[in-house]
């Protein structure tokens, strides 16, 4: 049985653990009052939201577009424990979350995609282009890591070898 190695001497699984952890912040700091009545947000939820709002002058935030209710709510629903079990499993090096971790790389590559052409090409908001470069900046992020372990998943997941018994009922088959 081959040894597992550390976390650290894994850069690109180190660097989706902090991105992870640092995640599971943003999603219940900032993105989650998307979907939450502003009379329950908390107070340290409320002053995030307003620097969203007023300093990065984000309009998807300011005005929730129904779609992105919905892409919210995956993220709380299912985005959210992938970032807990996922900083685990890749922490723990186990290999078996590469599949729960390719679902969310697609999930959250394509999502981001959709805001980051909601504010480059709508006219509708006010936005200087200054203020939507600003803006498409702090959400390239989150759509160039997903997208990145999506390739790297893929790629891994490509690798693994058919189980032994399968190998021999598929040559049975062949036979």
């Amino acid at each position: 049985m081959a040894l597992r190695l550390t976390l650290l001497e894994r850069p690109f699984d180190a660097f989706y653990f902090v991105y992870f952890v640092l995640h599971i912040f943003i999603t219940v700091a900032i993105d989650s009052a998307g979907v939450i009545a502003p009379d329950s947000r908390p107070a340290f939820q409320k002053a995030l939201l307003r620097v969203q709002i007023e300093e990065n002058k984000d309009p998807l935030m300011a005005n929730v577009p129904v779609w992105l209710y919905t892409f919210i709510g995956v993220e709380v629903l299912f985005q959210l424990p992938v970032f807990i079990g996922g900083a685990w499993a890749l922490y723990q090096d186990y290999k078996k979350a590469y599949i729960a971790l390719l679902i969310y790389g697609v999930n959250a590559s394509i999502t981001t995609l959709a805001c980051i052409a909601e504010l480059a090409w709508n006219e509708e908001y006010e936005l200087t282009g200054d203020e939507r470069q600003k803006l498409i900046w702090i959400y390239l992020p989150t759509f160039l890591i997903p997208l990145i372990l999506t390739v790297d998943m893929t790629a891994r997941i490509a690798k693994w070898e058919p189980r032994s018994d399968f190998k021999r009922t598929a040559s049975k088959k062949v036979d």
